[in-house]
């Protein structure tokens, strides 16, 4: 039978001449957590945001990014010579001439305010305030000069990217999603957890097959709580010269005890990067000692110098990681993300025909057939990981893509025969 809570609720608000599709509304709460949303917002240089007082729509007047800007001007011969010459660091005039830059790239446009909407200035970039968002989104939509209809997804927002993944958007590991609830949970609210001198757990290892969504579940959690991705890999640390190794893993958690936001910190391959070797005859041997060495050093203390961090490792091979690097009080949480069951494969594939349909239909285009059936391609997809999965929606989409380019014609809607087509040809 077709499942047919994939198609969200689409809710249309047209005013002076423009249009807004609202995709899934309902599913925003505007007293939860801050969550981005937007569908051809970036594109336009708007971030849309929903906070506890209502939304937020910052929008960029500039196509330069600021900090890249600036740092064309610190350090180095350049900022040096800039210093020499002006008195003021390179990096404030960076800054300052980006500023300018932006203010004179794109002028605003004259808007009549709806009075439940503020727009304030903050720096080169406009901000718009407002509890209703189609009168928010009316109000960019002037600001931008945007003359076809505007999407705003929840979902979407979710499915274009992986910076933007919640936890609501992971599909098939409830335990697991459950338990990282509760981390961002204790992340938000460190006065409770001093009043009752209870600590978070500071480090989270996740192990299972690959693609699983494992290195996911960490951008979800660094949504979750508000804060940044920064992905530690093996170049990063690994150096051939004697002595760099050691070094580069002390500078890795010294920027860490330094960062104010707050900060996931992802070990990706963990066992590829961080090892334990025992007994070592050779000056390989030794240097992966000595780095795994001051990674529990490190992690003895991290958390009390630095509450902001929390460290996620993920490995497809638990039994080549030493349990002295993850012992209780380094990391405190263990947890397996298995190859998804028949149920979880059918929750996987709901969110992403959802987040694609969100993404993708307008008015007169329909991405996916109604008798897309996800209960029976979880049935046909057997063994598949959540990766394998996305693998087969985006070879069907490219076929129908490459249908209509050919023909130049409109191809029909993907419909189940598609998708266990493409199914099929993933296994074979």
């Amino acid at each position: 039978m077709a499942d047919t809570s994939l198609r969200p609720a689409v809710e249309v608000v047209a005013a002076s001449g423009r249009e807004l599709r609202i995709v899934d509304g309902h599913l925003i709460e505007a007293g939860g957590p801050r969550r981005p949303l937007g569908h051809d917002l970036p594109e336009r240089g708007v971030e849309l945001t929903v906070g506890p007082d209502g939304y937020a729509a910052r929008w960029v007047r500039s196509s330069f990014s600021l900090p890249a800007f600036a740092r064309m001007f610190a350090g180095g011969a350049a900022g040096g010579a800039l210093f020499r010459l002006l008195g003021v660091p390179g990096a404030v005039l960076g800054a300052v001439v980006a500023v300018g830059i932006a203010r004179a790239t794109r002028p605003t446009p004259a808007v009549d305010v709806d009075p439940r909407v503020t727009v304030v200035e903050d720096g080169p970039d406009l901000v718009v305030r407002s509890a209703s968002l189609p009168a928010l989104m009316l109000t960019v939509m002037q600001l931008t000069g945007a003359e076809g209809p505007v999407t705003v997804s929840p979902v979407a927002a979710a499915a274009s990217g992986s910076s933007g993944v919640r936890l609501d958007d992971v599909g098939g590991l409830e335990d697991v999603v459950a338990q990282f609830r509760d981390v961002a949970v204790s992340f938000r609210h460190p006065d409770v957890m001093a009043r009752w001198g209870a600590t978070r757990p500071q480090g989270v290892l996740l192990y299972g097959p690959p693609g699983t969504g494992k290195t996911m579940l960490a951008q979800a959690l660094a949504n979750e709580i508000g804060g940044e991705l920064r992905e530690i890999r093996t170049p990063e640390i690994l150096d051939k010269w004697v002595g760099n190794s050691e070094k580069n893993i002390q500078r890795i958690f010294a920027e860490a005890r330094g960062l104010r936001e707050p900060t996931v910190l992802l070990f990706d391959e963990f066992d590829s990067i961080i090892t334990y070797t025992g007994q070592a005859f050779d000056a390989a041997g030794q240097m992966i000692n000595a780095v795994a060495g001051i990674f529990k050093q490190e992690m003895n203390t991290l958390i009390a110098e630095n509450p902001n961090v929390i460290v996620v490792a993920t490995t497809n091979f638990p039994d080549r990681v030493d349990a002295s690097l993850v012992r209780s009080g380094r990391f405190d949480l263990k947890l397996a993300v298995p190859v998804p069951s028949r149920r979880a494969r059918a929750d996987i594939l709901t969110k992403l025909l959802r987040g694609l349909i969100a993404r993708h239909e307008q008015p007169g285009f329909r991405m996916f057939a109604d008798d897309v059936d996800t209960d029976a391609l979880a049935t046909e997809s057997a063994g598949l990981t959540g990766a394998d999965l996305k693998e087969a929606l985006r070879r069907a989409q490219l076929d129908k893509a490459m249908q209509e380019a050919r023909s130049g014609a409109p191809a029909g809607p993907i419909a189940q025969a598609d998708l266990l087509a493409a199914l099929g040809n993933l296994r074979s």
